[in-house]
């Protein structure tokens, strides 16, 4: 029983000693919790801020892209639309002269 009542109170002793423990030390673990949660935010918020600088970067390149290629295509509009104007005269052109050489080969025919 001596033997016995040796273990228990050895037993009964770390269990309050671990109770002890445990009640003072739950604040710090909490408050260690707490900062590692604010780290981890704040690691997440700079990635976030670092991935939306890099997508304005993007987008202010694809801006300029995309007034550059306005430009380009407004510049080949232009061009088109004097060569269809230049395509015309030319075929108004090439009609009359048909045309002259139709009436000269009617009128050496008449002759």
């Amino acid at each position: 029983m001596e033997f016995l009542q040796q273990y228990i109170s050895e037993a009964l002793t770390a269990v309050i000693g671990g109770f002890f423990g445990w009640f003072f030390t739950r604040k710090k673990q909490q408050e260690e919790l707490r900062a590692s949660e604010l780290d981890n935010v704040d690691k997440a918020v700079r990635i976030y801020r670092e991935m939306i600088e890099d997508l304005s970067g993007q987008l202010k390149t694809a801006i300029t892209e995309l007034d550059e290629a306005k430009a380009t295509i407004k510049e080949l509009e232009q061009k088109v639309e004097a060569l269809t104007v230049e395509l015309t005269k030319y075929k108004q052109l090439n009609g009359k002269c048909e045309r002259k050489k139709q009436d000269h080969e009617k009128e050496q025919a008449n002759d």
